[in-house]
């Protein structure tokens, strides 16, 4: 919800800078319509044999029947048509097309979901056009050799894009352990691919494809020479297959990714150097006068690149053993927590259901109106003559009589003899002793009553706290037995580091949220800002000052926005402390929390109430409460002391210093400002003080925005407005020029006190946001 603004009279909202209208899952579909049309008409050209180009059928095949699946279809024909030639070209796109059109009309089907169903639609409807273009011209055995190949390609193609295209990893580092399945699509894709791109030629001496060949079996080879063997006789062999020729390709990238893979351990320049000089040692060994003497310059094109691409190499086996079993130790530590914490939280939820069937919050039964006149009747009717009338014989006249009067005694709270109108005040010969003891016993139903209601809230209240903490504790347990999510080539570069300084036992890992952690030993020179900054350019990400915890540094990454806050307040003329607590801190997780707490009435007293409300609101938020749930807990708790305690209000302002994510939550309290630009806004609430009521009365009013860079938000008490209009303050932020908060919060405290000569405390808090790296 955005932020409200007051200005005139007049609600308004921050006007968010994103305008698109798209959402994001029509977008993903924009886009992934458009590779499926790029991909489709790539992998028309992907030939075999000079005269075979069944993968843009296989790409259709594997897209399916939706959108997606209609621009593969699209890119396909245009590729068949533009690189095939036309009766190729119409061949294949009748296939295509076909193929669709099973996708189509068959996609509700059971059958469709299977993982062949496709696959064989593509090599049938390949073999039947096949058989009808080409069985005019005779089969001979090499012909039939190679129409067999096709359509068992076909097939392959179309499974294995299936699976590339339904199970490709949401995430970069999952690419790197992919399953065999996954691994194998990879490869047939990148294959077909390396086919069509072998078809461009660059000053008729290049090959696209040969040269994007190169560059992935170098970074293929940077995990190993299996890796690299593999890599490099998938491409040659497709490179080969596209060709026509004899095996040539295969030999030349195989051997070449074998030697890389070699060099995984040394510098990428050596690595690129030693595929340069295999393919050049090949080259010569198979000299065939001259025909692929544009494979060594590709090879040192593909080189440059691969130095210039970020490719890393994969950690050694010690390596990654060391990184494993340092996070495998803290993951063991976290699941005995976790196992502690989930032990805890199921005893408190046992103890929460039993204090809840005891209590019975639920329960709204109350007293019945009808006892006023039951206890009226025992000690008046009962000694009158006249009972065996009233109560007898004219009883349903006398209920009528009483029912009716109940209702405006009730609204009104004392009875009045005009509320008993008709035969029974006539008949009644003890009406002012009557009407007498209707009031006592009313006055005494109405106490009991308010003493019922009180219970049965106080009841409510109390179920909610047990619910609050109940929902804490299994969050956090949850959150412990979590695993966490090790970054192998940083815990690489920090293990280089840390050996470099004779120091061990690092970790470099992702928090929940995905944010980088650094864990290393809490040893002095690691403690100094220049190993800070050290680190952080090893690893490529701005680190935050580290926080020691038990004998352990951990530093997190830091967050794109950083805030300067001040807080300057002055006590009511006359008394010799302010009523009011402010204060301000960071949770770990780059939450700031900025807060003012006003106590009923001045002095001591109401500094000692603001004050308890601000220890106990800072202490559940920095365990990790939500701030809308840690405001409810706290205003509960201080409405559970009734008569004993007093109020006070709560201004809670939260910024995530990640996201710019900002949220104001208010109970009671005055407005908070927020400048961006010139322009003025204000966040200003409803509810009531805390302390006061309980129950959804008591949920905090609740402003959310999006902070930028160079904006200032300024929360005060009402004692600085002292209930006058607030222009002045309007007007004096819209006008500050300087960069100090501190000295826009002396400023306005000043301006107030001019104003409102001490009439009630005052409390400043300024805070100023900034891009990180920013003066």
């Amino acid at each position: 919800m955005a932020t409200k603004e007051r200005a005139g009279g007049r609600l308004f909202r921050f006007p968010h800078r994103d305008t698109v209208k798209l959402s994001r899952r029509a977008l993903m579909g924009m886009a992934e319509a458009g590779v499926g049309f790029l991909l489709g008409g790539i992998l028309a050209g992907a030939e075999i044999f000079g005269l075979y180009a069944p993968f843009g059928v296989a790409a259709v095949a594997a897209a399916g029947s939706g959108l997606s699946g209609f621009c593969t279809l699209a890119g396909s024909c245009l590729g068949y048509l533009c690189l095939e030639g036309m009766t190729n070209g119409m061949r294949y796109g009748a296939t295509a097309i076909l193929t669709y059109s099973v996708a189509f009309a068959f996609y509700d089907a059971k059958f469709y979901k299977r993982v062949w169903f496709m696959p064989a639609i593509a090599a049938f409807l390949s073999a039947i056009t096949g058989i009808i273009c080409r069985g005019g011209e005779g089969w001979y055995g090499e012909d039939l050799v190679y129409f067999v190949t096709e359509v068992l390609l076909a097939a392959a193609a179309a499974y294995s894009y299936r699976i590339v295209f339904t199970q490709w990893p949401e995430t970069l580092e999952s690419l790197k352990n992919l399953t065999p399945r996954q691994s194998v699509g990879v490869l047939m894709l990148g294959g077909t691919v390396l086919m069509s791109l072998a078809r461009v030629e660059i000053l008729e001496t290049f090959s696209l494809g040969r040269l994007v060949a190169a560059v992935g079996v170098m970074a293929a080879a940077r995990r190993g020479p299996g890796e690299g063997v593999l890599t490099g006789a998938c491409a040659g062999v497709a490179l080969d297959m596209a060709s026509g020729e004899d095996p040539y390709y295969s030999l030349i990238f195989a051997l070449a990714g074998l030697a890389c893979g070699l060099c995984r351990d040394h510098r990428k320049p050596l690595a690129g150097l030693v595929y340069v000089l295999t393919t050049f040692a090949v080259v010569l060994w198979r000299f065939d006068g001259g025909e692929h003497i544009g494979l060594p310059m590709e090879a040192v094109v593909g080189a440059v690149l691969f130095l210039v691409l970020p490719v890393q190499a994969a950690p050694t086996a010690v390596q990654s053993k060391q990184a494993d079993a340092g996070t495998g130790e803290l993951d063991q530590r976290r699941q005995v927590i976790a196992r502690k914490m989930g032990e805890m939280a199921g005893a408190f939820h046992t103890l929460y259901d039993n204090v809840r069937q005891t209590l019975r919050p639920e329960e709204t039964g109350g007293e019945d109106p009808a006892e006023i006149f039951t206890g009226t009747a025992d000690k008046v009717c009962a000694k009158c003559i006249l009972r065996t009338t009233c109560w007898q014989k004219e009883y349903q006249d006398t209920r009528m009589v009483l029912n009716d009067a109940s209702v405006p005694i009730l609204d009104r709270g004392r009875a009045l003899a005009t509320d008993f109108a008709g035969r029974f005040s006539a008949r009644c010969i003890h009406f002012p002793e009557f009407l007498g003891e209707v009031n006592r016993q009313l006055t005494a139903f109405l106490r009991r009553r308010q003493a019922l209601r009180r219970t049965l809230q106080t009841r409510r209240t109390l179920c909610g706290q047990y619910a609050r903490l109940d929902k804490l504790m299994r969050t956090a347990a949850t959150e412990l037995s979590v695993g966490l999510t090790p970054d192998l080539p940083r815990q690489e570069r920090l293990n280089g580091f840390l050996t470099s300084r004779n120091l061990s036992g690092g970790l470099v890992y992702y928090d929940k949220e995905g944010r980088l952690q650094v864990e290393v030993p809490a040893a002095a020179p690691l403690k100094t800002r220049a190993a800070r900054r050290e680190m952080a350019e090893l690893l490529g990400v701005p680190l935050r000052e580290g926080e020691e915890v038990e004998e352990r540094l951990i530093f997190a990454q830091a967050e794109p926005f950083r805030a300067t806050a001040a807080l300057v307040g002055a006590p009511r003329k006359g008394e010799p402390v302010s009523g009011d607590t402010g204060l301000w801190f960071r949770r770990e997780d780059g939450m700031l929390f900025l807060l003012l707490c006003d106590g009923m009435g001045s002095g001591e007293a109401a500094r000692q109430e603001s004050a308890q409300a601000a220890q106990l609101l800072e202490s559940f938020l920095r365990a990790g409460m939500d701030p809308e749930e840690a405001v409810e807990t706290v205003s509960a708790a201080l409405a559970l002391r009734g008569e004993v305690g007093g109020s006070t209000t709560i201004d809670l302002l939260s910024v995530d210093l990640y996201t710019g994510r900002c949220c104001v939550h208010k109970q009671g309290a005055a407005p908070t400002y927020v400048r961006r630009g010139k322009q003025i806004k204000c966040a200003v609430g409803s509810s009531p003080p805390a302390g006061i009521v309980t129950g959804e009365q008591a949920r905090p009013d609740q402003h959310k925005f999006r902070g930028e860079a160079g904006d200032w938000i300024v929360m005060v008490t009402d004692g600085i407005l002292c209930g006058r209009e607030d222009v002045w303050i309007r007007d004096l932020m819209s006008g500050y020029q300087g960069d100090s908060p501190s000295d826009l919060a002396q400023r306005i405290l000043q301006q107030s006190g001019d104003l409102c000569q001490g009439e009630d405390d005052g409390t400043v808090l300024a805070v100023h946001l900034k891009a990180r790296g920013e003066n």
